[in-house]
């Protein structure tokens, strides 16, 4: 039998690759949206995807992680009532989302020129509904995958998406010059295949049924999260409305640009919500479960610190590789990454503490615990921005994951006591602290390059020296790798 870390591991590493694909479409086009638009187009396209965000939201009610929930394990055991959920689930779900896309065509003018500043960009609104609807029919099937572990056909599905989405970005842009628009006719065609390559997923599950008493069930799990995916997305977004309100478009597009420099983070931690819900759901003992929780939360602690302070060390490097001859125009934005990044390492403990809302079912305490972040949140930002720029939106992200974290551990412990492992997690901390107090290095030669790869090497020899990884953990790993014969 597989170990369950190895197996919760194989499945996020899969996911994981799939995410990775979805991120790299914004990390490999970050050269081109740094070098051949404007900082004023980088800031419509993080304003249009932001209002896809919030969209989504609303109209999602919650109904994907309640399948993910009801149809996860032994749950989804009965295939005729696991059809009648997902068949209720999507037809509702289309129903909404064929309303959203009609509103937003009928009046894509006034929502133009309301939003991005003119009525000449209506046609990018009318996209941007049609990306709703065509993501809306899809994402239930990439959730009947996730409840179903069927991680490899989650990831191709998602590679072969994100790589036609590269390619015609690059190409519609660097060649043929169609300029912001060509983010947006590549997101519908992309989306497009995705619906097209999930569909025979789909259709095993799908029937011309509809059941109140089984969507009830759903909502009631599921509503919880709007609330909460409602806060998880002002605390992602609000910055970038509140910036183009405060300081511009101009300085958005600086500060969208040396965000995605910060995406790797984000990519490990997605990778792990894929696989998290559906892994431990699969345990059938809670106790091993736990132990599972509290190793993999040590694990990430260890490998997520390293990450950032490799991106600590090289983060004006990065604007650098990114931005070419721009470079000058986006290296103000450089200070704010490290920051960026660890607002995504907090969000992945948020993460890791949701495994007892998944396994009790108690999604009833998201919404306090994600809307005080982000009250925190919006607080931070409409304060600080005017006064210190948007640095003020990278450090209000770590406030309101902080504050997510704690509030979150303080009631899941009452019902899912985790042993976690503070002090081996403490160790990888405090030698995080020592390695990156050593890293204001500001020497941009070969020498100041090498001296930093030395500086970074001493994390994981002052982690062996402290046994962060116990030899008994080596000698159980080593067991379940081996080949059997």
């Amino acid at each position: 039998m597989r170990h369950p870390i190895l197996n919760l591991l194989r499945h996020a590493l899969t996911y994981g690759f799939g995410d990775i694909a979805g991120r790299a479409v914004a990390i490999l086009l970050l050269p081109i949206y740094a070098r051949l638009l404007t900082d004023a187009e980088n800031g419509q396209i993080a304003i249009g995807f932001a209002l896809i965000g919030l969209c989504a939201v609303f109209y999602s009610l919650g109904l994907n992680q309640a399948l993910i929930k009801y149809l996860s394990g032994e749950a989804g055991t009965d295939s005729d009532r696991g059809r009648r959920r997902f068949s209720s689930v999507f037809w509702t779900l289309t129903v909404i989302a064929s309303c959203v896309t009609a509103a937003a065509y009928t009046f894509s003018g006034e929502i133009a020129t309301w939003v991005l500043g003119t009525p000449d960009n209506r046609d990018i609104i009318i996209m941007l509904g049609a990306i709703i609807l065509i993501d809306t029919l899809s994402e239930p099937m990439f959730s009947l995958c996730r409840a179903q572990q069927r991680s490899r056909r989650f990831a191709v599905t998602r590679l072969i998406q994100h790589t036609t989405q590269i390619s015609l970005i690059a190409y519609l842009i660097a060649i043929e010059g169609w300029g912001v628009r060509a983010v947006f006719v590549a997101n519908v065609v992309s989306s497009s295949i995705a619906l097209l390559a999930m569909l025979p997923v789909a259709l095993k599950f799908l029937r011309p049924t509809f059941s109140a008493a089984d969507l009830r069930e759903l909502l009631t799990f599921g509503i919880p999260f709007v609330p909460s995916a409602l806060s998880l997305l002002v605390i992602s977004l609000s910055d970038r409305l509140l910036i183009e309100h405060y300081l511009g478009l101009k300085e958005l597009g600086v500060y969208s640009i040396t965000f995605k420099i910060a995406l790797p983070m984000l990519v490990i931690v997605r990778a792990f919500r894929s696989a998290w819900a559906p892994g431990l759901l699969a345990l059938g003992d809670p106790d091993q479960a736990r132990y599972v929780c509290a190793r993999i939360t040590t694990y990430f602690t260890g490998s997520a610190s390293f990450l950032i302070l490799i991106v600590v060390a090289f983060n004006r490097e990065l604007v650098t590789l990114v931005a070419g001859d721009n470079a000058e125009t986006y290296l103000p934005g450089a200070a704010i990454i490290p920051i960026i990044i660890l607002g995504h390492f907090l969000h992945g403990f948020y993460v890791i503490l949701t495994a007892g809302v998944f396994a009790e079912g108690r999604s009833r305490i998201l919404p306090l615990v994600v809307v005080a972040g982000a009250i925190v949140n919006v607080v931070i930002n409409i304060l600080f921005i005017p006064r210190i720029g948007y640095i003020a939106s990278a450090w209000s992200t770590v406030a309101a994951n902080s504050v997510m974290v704690l509030l979150l551990y303080a009631n899941t412990r009452k019902f899912y006591p985790v042993p976690f492992e503070f002090g081996r997690m403490a160790k990888a901390a405090f030698a995080a602290l020592i390695v990156s107090s050593a890293l204001n290095i500001e020497d941009p030669t070969f020498e100041g390059t090498l001296a930093k790869l030395v500086i970074l090497l001493a994390y994981p020899i002052i982690l062996s020296g402290w046994n962060f990884i116990e030899p008994g953990e080596w000698h159980s790993l080593r067991h379940y790798l081996r080949p059997k014969a």
